[in-house]
């Protein structure tokens, strides 16, 4: 049935007034203040102080950066607009962040710590050799610039919707802002712009969860709704891969997704290392995994909000909004958009997400390519440092200026949330399983590594695009739950959204391209694992001996002592030199 548009239908066109602007505007300028600051009056003139600030950070504000890192638009935009049309099944992630955490502790920090080796994909040459390496970090930079992008495209999208301003204007200026103060301020300018940053990000969330609760009347009446609307969804315990989100999809396959995302991720490597010790780096990503479950919750709670307040009118039905991701900034304009300066607040605090995110990661890009892949080639001198310091603040602003222009290509593209966790798990599945391999596996060498990760890389883009074409055929549909309009303004409230009809047997593709996105992280480190293991048992690649010890993590180190302790005493045994590790 076709709805019939008239001229009677009320949009939201409440815009920013000069307090709003001067909000965003005083965001923009400490940004700026805080680059030039760190870049001209503390100044950072070898790669040791710009890329690890001197190794002198505290951990509180590391913790701040790590998770400013961590919270961009994507999940501030995206998790409220998933709960929204998908329920609040997403709420599983607090099982998520604390298996990350135990992993990242016990498993990846002890032998980054040991080692000390400033980049990541460094530990990859000492246990493999320099060509895992180069292939990771060269993974890891092209992730970047498919992630970047859609960073900045989201505060973009929700700025030009309440301001009128064009896309295409903003997202270069966003990205102008940052490149600078990143260019020229090195890591300690990143990571206080990302502690301020993200104190204005959780402020302006809070005040919006405020008014929130407010409009719709209370927070029993928040749940009441939702539950009655069927978003209250917490343990969907469907075992089936092919359900979009359940329990363990979340809980198991997205572990998956944080562990690669921050465990092994390079920036988050680079923090570990710039506090003065291994304890301060655990309780930096203990106060981590701690504002990562509350701020995750906060923006899960913020959907139910929006279904609570537009529970009998939904925006995206009656064509208030054009896509999904409008529905988060449409909701906070229709609720402060009268009262000055709070829409400021939301945007700035949107805004200061993307930064820190972008920030993050160009600082961290700059590092790897200096290390991995110019600094070799730069002759040994007193200005070495200081040409590497160059050289990082010049890769900075090429990666930036790449990413901003990749903007205008996200923008053709699905919804946020689900699209940057399936295009970041192309690479990011096969580049754990290679760290995995390394610290947990010490049978599997060079040549099986290699392999076993390019085959997963191809199974990966085959899996990934052939579903995102599918997707776009409209042959494969996640439909999300129902929504109503029978609370809007005439004619809309006298209308039935029509359902889509059911795709027939002949078109629906085969199962495996419906495999929920949640597991493709797992997907692609489970085909790095099962490949690279069996062709380095094809190859005789089985040598443990020449193993070092400090290349593979603790829980693992106590197995491998054994066995070559068991192996030296038979072998000693059988000449008659030593009898038990004793010798005679």
């Amino acid at each position: 049935m076709v709805i019939n548009k008239t001229d009677e239908l009320d949009y939201v066109y409440l815009t920013f007034g000069w307090i709003d602007y001067t909000f965003f505007t005083l965001l923009l300028g400490v940004s700026l203040a805080i680059g030039i600051y760190f870049g001209f009056f503390k100044k950072q003139d070898n790669t040791t102080d710009y890329f690890l600030g001197g190794k002198t950070m505290n951990y509180f504000p590391v913790a701040m950066s790590i998770l400013a890192s961590h919270v961009s638009g994507m999940t501030l935009l995206g998790v409220p607009t998933e709960v929204y049309f998908h329920g609040s099944q997403y709420l599983a992630v607090v099982f998520t962040v604390l298996f990350m955490v135990l992993a990242t502790i016990y498993i990846f920090l002890p032998v980054f710590s040991k080692l000390q080796i400033p980049s990541a994909f460094g530990y990859l040459e000492v246990r493999f050799a320099r060509p895992v390496r180069l292939l990771c970090s060269f993974l890891y930079s092209i992730s970047l610039l498919i992630f970047v992008p859609m960073v900045v495209y989201v505060p973009a999208l929700a700025f030009s919707q309440v301001t009128g301003f064009s896309l295409h204007v903003l997202s270069p200026i966003l990205c102008i802002v940052c490149i600078t103060y990143t260019t020229i301020g090195g890591l300690k300018a990143v990571v206080w712009t990302d502690t301020i940053q993200l104190s204005i990000t959780c402020g302006g969330l809070l005040v919006i969860i405020g008014l929130g609760i407010k409009a719709v009347g209370g927070f029993l009446e928040v749940v009441r709704i939702s539950d009655e609307g069927g978003r209250l969804i917490f343990f969907n315990m469907d075992p089936s891969p092919f359900q979009r989100n359940t329990f363990w999809g979340m809980s198991i396959g997205m572990t998956f997704h944080f562990i690669s995302h921050m465990s092994i991720n390079q920036g988050f490597v680079q923090r570990c290392l710039a506090v003065p010790s291994r304890g301060d780096a655990v309780i930096s990503i203990v106060f981590m995994g701690a504002g990562m479950v509350l701020l995750k919750a906060l923006s899960a709670f913020v959907g139910l909000i929006i279904y609570a307040y537009y529970h009998d009118c939904d925006p995206l039905a009656i064509d208030a909004i054009e896509r999904n991701d409008q529905l988060f900034p449409y909701y906070v304009m229709d609720v402060a958009g009268h009262l000055p300066g709070l829409p400021g607040l939301f945007l700035a605090g949107l805004v200061s997400a993307a930064l820190s995110t972008m920030s993050a990661n160009l600082n961290t890009v700059s590092g790897s390519v200096y290390e991995d892949f110019i600094e070799p080639w730069i002759p040994e001198g007193p200005r070495k440092e200081v040409i590497g310091a160059n050289i990082m603040k010049v890769v900075v602003v090429i990666f930036g200026c790449l990413a901003g222009g990749l903007v205008f290509v996200v923008e053709h593209l699905g919804t946020v949330f689900q699209m940057g966790i399936a295009l970041k798990s192309l690479l990011d599945g096969p580049v754990l399983g290679l760290f995995v391999l390394g610290m947990m596996v010490p049978w599997v060498k060079t040549r099986g590594a290699i392999t076993g990760a390019l085959l997963s890389i191809g199974i990966m883009a085959w899996l990934i695009f052939t579903t995102q074409w599918y997707q776009s055929q409209g042959r494969i549909r996640n439909d999300p739950l129902p929504v109503n309009v029978h609370g809007c303004a005439a004619p809309w409230n006298e209308t039935i959204i029509p359902t889509k009809p059911s795709i027939s047997p002949d078109d629906e593709p085969s199962m495996i391209y419906q495999i929920s996105f949640l597991y493709y992280t797992l997907i692609g480190f489970f085909f790095t694992l099962l490949l690279s293991i069996t062709v380095s048992l094809m190859l005789g690649e089985t040598d443990i001996s020449n193993i070092n010890p400090d290349h593979i993590t603790p829980c693992i180190q106590r197995f491998l002592e054994k066995r070559k302790y068991a192996e030296v005493s038979l072998k000693d045994v059988d000449t008659g030199i030593i009898t038990n590790g004793e010798k005679k």
